[in-house]
């Protein structure tokens, strides 16, 4: 562990969460080596960019909507952790990925223009300038917060094979594919001014930091918290329906992979690779698989019910829900006790398999539960509600500029309750929202079908996949 790493978890448990501006960074990450901390109004780069929003947060940065006073016009700032950055800048500077996505750089997909460091109070910091875009696909396709339209989850699908097969077809892989690094276009900001901005997504919401101590802290932190734009409050002409592929910093070129596990999140982790064998463009397009379900479900689909904290998490979820016969290369492999594979067998132990009831893919893709026609469902159920939250926000429909991309669940009333204050009747309540059509059902299914093979050599190309006839399903029907 790297004494950075000790300084952030000697921090652990010391703010209070804040309240009242939502999802928010890691506040415990306000630590020497950690994220830098950043008021509304600061400048950087010699005062040349001025910070008036928070556009978002990851665990390896923060965010920021910010005025280049030289250029005039409006860039996203991101600001990575001390501890990150001068890996992430050796990195940029040396690899060939990186070098052609500078120049490479295509309407699908956006890289940094600009960069420099900066010291703060926590380290030396890196920063990227960025084109503003909208909120992520993660954001817009998750579970009861917020769905995307059926015809939507297609055509963003689409987009992101058609930006996977652009760079692969450049000798890159991606390595970090995620709905969380699928953006949402907008339209060109800079002829709007700081008031008009404020119109459209509001003011920034900020809740003062406190320790839970109740004692002072210094200037490692900030003063307050700002909350993330909230993209959805404002009318849609100011997005585009076209999805942005971002954030580099993992991409290699498919002819040198990286020799150790790639930070790709779980959700999103191709087997072999969690397994331990070198990622390819077939580990991107499992990735993309796992994408497209996200977009359609609202749900990853080696995620839940179970917890899946480690790369052995991963191949036993995996072969869980899909089944069939794991290739013997994965049986041989030993896991050490955080769940990581190591040829050591001295510190391994064989995977144990999780037993019990297996959701196949096919009952997660006909299950996919879709908007009803009426935001009001009485099902004539006397059944009890366990809970009943209602939130005035949240149980609002979204801007109705929005409602050919997405939708709110939680504006959905089903016998006299909001979907989101349910507690333990979710199969009854989910039975009473109509669900994904058969013929849609079938081609999704088969589409999953052939991404999700154990062997990455039998996967098909992200090019390939472009014609599956579930992207094209709209033509279809006209």
């Amino acid at each position: 562990m790297s004494s950075n790493s000790s300084l952030e978890d000697d921090y652990f448990g010391r703010f209070e969460l804040p309240q009242g501006v939502g999802e928010t960074e890691d506040v415990e990450r306000y630590t020497p080596g950690g994220f830098h901390p950043v008021h509304l109004g600061d400048t950087f780069d010699q005062g040349r960019y001025r910070v008036v929003h928070k556009l978002g947060s990851g665990g390896f940065s923060t965010v920021w909507l910010a005025r280049d006073e030289t250029e005039k016009k409006w860039v996203a700032l991101k600001i990575i952790k001390a501890k990150y950055s001068t890996h992430t800048d050796d990195h940029d500077k040396r690899s060939p990925g990186q070098a052609m996505l500078r120049v490479g750089g295509t309407e699908r997909v956006v890289v940094h223009h600009q960069r420099f460091t900066f010291d703060g109070y926590n380290g030396r910091h890196l920063c990227l300038v960025l084109p503003v875009l909208g909120p992520s696909l993660s954001e817009l396709s998750y579970h009861f917060q917020c769905r995307l339209t059926p015809w939507f989850a297609r055509r963003a699908a689409h987009q992101a094979t058609r930006a996977i097969a652009d760079l692969h077809s450049q000798g890159l892989c991606h390595g970090d594919l995620t709905t969380g690094n699928l953006l949402l276009g907008m339209v060109d900001l800079d002829c709007y001014r700081e008031s008009d901005l404020f119109e459209l997504f509001g003011r920034p919401l900020t809740d003062n930091l406190k320790t839970q101590s109740g004692e002072m802290f210094g200037v490692e932190a900030p003063r307050y918290i700002v909350g993330n734009i909230n993209f959805l409050s404002a009318p849609s002409h100011v997005f585009r329906p076209d999805v942005k592929l971002v954030d580099f910093d993992q991409c290699f070129p498919t002819s040198s992979p990286p020799q150790k596990l790639l930070g790709t999140p779980y959700e999103f982790l191709a087997p072999e690779v969690a397994a331990g064998l070198e990622p390819s463009p077939a580990s991107d397009v499992w990735a993309l698989g796992c994408c497209i379900l996200r977009l359609r479900t609202g749900d990853g689909p080696f995620s839940s019910p179970f917890d899946v904290g480690s790369p052995a998490d991963v191949v036993n979820f995996v072969t869980y829900t899909l089944g069939g016969d794991v290739p013997r290369e994965w049986q041989e492999i030993m896991w050490d006790d955080e769940g990581m594979p190591t040829k050591d067998a001295r510190k391994g132990r064989p995977l144990v398999e999780w037993s019990g009831r297996r959701e196949s893919l096919r009952d997660i893709v006909y299950n996919i539960w879709d908007e009803p026609s009426s935001r009001v469902i009485d099902t004539g159920s006397s059944r009890v509600l366990e809970r009943n939250f209602s939130f005035e926000q949240r149980n609002k429909p979204f801007h109705s500029g929005w409602s050919k991309m997405v939708w709110n669940p939680q504006a959905i009333k089903v016998d006299g309750a909001y979907l989101g204050g349910y507690d333990d009747n979710w199969p009854l309540v989910l039975a009473s929202l109509p669900k994904i059509p058969d013929h849609e059902a079938a081609l999704l299914l088969d589409l999953l079908t052939t991404i999700f093979v154990y062997d990455p050599k039998k996967r098909p190309t992200a090019e390939e996949l472009l014609e599956h006839p579930w992207f094209h399903l709209d033509r279809l029907e006209e």
